[in-house]
């Protein structure tokens, strides 16, 4: 009975949330069901034709989107060999994926894969981070293709005439410097998804305001602002922020 009043209201265009949560660590169903409603409303508001997904993991992101009604182009970026390996593009013909990196300078780098591979950095995981999230101890490393994303952008979106992007990256303390190394083709960028460290879990991350400061001066305000996670005491560890380039609507 309960299944079929939540399906009900479901297609009356409500959810029910539990008043009392079972989890309040990790992101709460209402925070995640309102980044959902502000992100499709920043692609469609923004006219969005193309997502580049930089770390892409294991394509949650893709699943994200997909969920959400966006049907256009999406072009991920994923180093790692395994979490590349079980990306699965084929069944999404306008899903395309490349096994590299993406930082401020081309090259060769070392990343360090950790033993639950969403904590995997090219920056060292810290004591505090290996003491709360065992998982981000380092498993093993791995030898990496960067490149910089302003010398890709032409082919990358070579599929997409005038291309309007929402350019996302989840790369654990790495996003300014995927964000640097755009600096050639951010005039093409509508809209942007980074993570922010609230409180620091890699060694030489920048901080949350650091990271807003320097895009609010290429000209990204922000549109909305979820929980990724919290400590023992509540206090924010890291924040999904979802950002607007003034006057791209």
């Amino acid at each position: 009975m309960k299944a079929l009043v939540q399906r009900g209201l479901k297609r009356l265009g409500y959810t029910l949330y539990r008043d009392v949560p079972r989890d309040t660590a990790n992101p709460l169903p209402v925070e995640q069901a309102a980044h959902a409603a502000l992100l499709r409303a920043v692609i469609e508001r923004a006219h969005v034709n193309c997502v580049l997904d930089v770390g892409a993991h294991r394509g949650g992101f893709h699943h994200l989107l997909r969920a959400n009604g966006y049907r256009g182009e999406i072009v991920s970026f994923e180093p790692v060999s395994t979490s590349f390996a079980a990306l699965g593009v084929d069944g999404d013909p306008a899903w395309r994926a490349h096994r590299l990196a993406l930082g401020r300078e081309a090259g060769v780098a070392t990343i360090n894969v950790a033993r639950e591979s969403n904590f995997t950095s090219f920056l060292e995981p810290n004591r505090f981070s290996v003491e709360h999230f065992g998982g981000s101890e380092v498993d093993r490393q791995e030898e990496v293709e960067v490149q910089r994303l302003d010398a890709l952008f032409a082919d990358v979106t070579a599929h997409v005439p005038a291309a309007r992007v929402l350019l996302k990256t989840d790369t654990q303390g790495w996003d300014l410097e995927v964000i640097e190394g755009a600096a050639g083709c951010l005039q093409h960028v509508v809209a942007l998804q980074v993570e922010l460290s609230v409180r620091a879990i890699y060694d030489g991350a920048p901080g949350w305001l650091e990271t807003l400061d320097r895009l609010r001066a290429l000209g990204f305000r922000p549109a909305q602002l979820t929980s990724v996670g919290r400590d023992a005491g509540l206090g924010l560890l890291e924040l999904d922020c979802l950002l607007v380039r003034e006057g791209a609507g």
